[in-house]
Parts: structure tokens; C-alpha cells; sequence
């Protein structure tokens, strides 16, 4: 499952200046290979609602050679609210971590 247009999480990754490249609609199941069709630049693992891991990160490293994947704090893309009140340092941070 991706996050795709119609979404908070989508308006996020654009505020924190990423450009979200899955183009359908709310949260569209995706199979492997049509992500691996779309060449992201990056492929964020949330800890929210399923908590990715490291194992995760390396399985799909392999698959994603040429993506850079992160694990992502679920409550900064996807909590609204209080939250945001420490968004702004956590995507500048992470953009740090990225580049």
C-alpha cells in the first residue's frame, strides 16, 4: 500500500519538499513491480500503522538497488495536529540524513 494524491501524507512529502511520484488516488495497493517502475528516488518505510524495521529496509534494498529507503516516524507524515509542531525540524533533519 502506497500514500498517493487525496492525502495528507502526500501534501507532507510535498511541503517537506519531496514530489510524491504514485499519482493514484488515497491509498492504492501497488505491486512490486510497478513500484519498481515508477524509479523512486526514495522509499519511505513508516512506523505507522505497520512499523517497518531495519529487516525490512535491507529485504527491500535488494529489491530497490537504486532507491535510497528510510524508515520514517509515521506521526510527522501522518498526524495531524500537535504533531506539526515538531514537523518542521524532523523533515529538515531527515532531509540531512537523506543527502
Amino acid at each position: 500500500m502506497a500514500a498517493g494524491t487525496d492525502t495528507f501524507i502526500s501534501n507532507m512529502l510535498e511541503v517537506a519538499g519531496y514530489h510524491n511520484i504514485v499519482r493514484l488516488s488515497r491509498y492504492p495497493v501497488l505491486t512490486e513491480q510497478e513500484i519498481i517502475e515508477m524509479k523512486p528516488d526514495f522509499l519511505f518505510l513508516s512506523t505507522e500503522p505497520y512499523r517497518f524495521t531495519e529487516e525490512h529496509v535491507n529485504e527491500l534494498q535488494h529489491v530497490f538497488s537504486n532507491s535510497k529507503i528510510a524508515l520514517v516516524d509515521g506521526e510527522m507524515f501522518s498526524w495531524y495536529g500537535s504533531r506539526m509542531l515538531k514537523a518542521a525540524d524532523y523533515f529538515s533533519d531527515l532531509r540531512t540524513r537523506l543527502f
